[in-house]
């Protein structure tokens, strides 16, 4: 299976629930979004307010 690649550049809060990756977006009016950890392969992140939990961190 192909792996995803997320790209954030917006602030967001990055953290996990049930294996499954949570997105929040606390600046603008956007839903959570749920992503399975599993389909995820890279990370790309660019923004310095970008809030990651220890949970996520640590998944492996």
């Amino acid at each position: 299976m192909i792996k995803r690649t997320l790209f954030f550049s917006n602030p967001a809060y990055l953290s996990t629930k049930n294996k499954q990756l949570v997105i929040n977006y606390p600046e603008e009016d956007k839903e959570t979004k749920t992503i399975p950890i599993e389909d995820v392969g890279m990370l790309v992140l660019e923004n310095q307010q970008i809030t990651i939990t220890n949970g996520l961190y640590q998944f492996k």
